[in-house]
């Protein structure tokens, strides 16, 4: 028997350096934020009833999640590779700070969407998770594919939040080329 081959298409999605530079200035919006809410809680404390140890906690967070989100995406901004390139071997992501590398189609299980606080999402969920989550150099990437896991059934999401693409062709676009694939096995 003969499998015939499906002609796959190399699809190249560059990363969207104006998207990304709104993406740095909210994050740097949010760590000045922090820093407001650290170093003068009492006076946000005279217009919103909360105490001020809960604005300072509020504070720490906001410069720690939003500071390395800063980083992240301004390592972003200088990196000349593709977000996403799709091929017929699979898809190779480099969207965010928490990329998942190469991922081979015989590794994904399916492919969905969730929203999260109104931040669409694909989940690629994989047949080993664990694989992608030690792949992750850095430690606060590692930290969040287990946590990505753990809570979602997944260590890979993608936004296009970064990417020249919209959201549902993104999507529509991974799951036909995921279904070609599993099809031509």
């Amino acid at each position: 028997m003969t499998t015939q081959s499906i002609p796959f298409e190399t699809l190249e999605i560059p990363l969207s350096k104006g998207k990304l530079i709104i993406l740095f200035v909210g994050s740097l919006l949010f760590v000045a934020a922090g820093f407001w809410f650290i170093k003068q809680p009492e006076t946000i404390t005279q217009t919103v009833a909360m105490p001020p140890a809960i604005l300072i906690l509020a504070g720490y967070t906001s410069l720690g999640f939003f500071g390395s989100c800063a980083i992240f995406i301004f390592k972003k901004f200088f990196d000349t590779k593709a977000g996403i390139i799709i091929n017929r071997n699979g898809i190779y992501d480099n969207s965010s700070g928490v990329s998942a590398g190469f991922i081979p189609w015989g590794d994904i299980s399916n492919i969905s969407t969730m929203e999260i606080s109104k931040q669409k999402l694909i989940m690629i969920e994989v047949i080993n998770p664990e694989v992608y989550i030690n792949r992750q150099t850095n430690f606060i990437a590692k930290k969040a594919s287990a946590i990505n896991h753990k809570m979602y059934g997944s260590p890979i999401n993608i936004s296009a939040n970064s990417l020249q693409y919209k959201f549902d062709d993104l999507y529509y676009t991974l799951r036909e080329r995921w279904q070609q694939n599993t099809a031509a096995r």
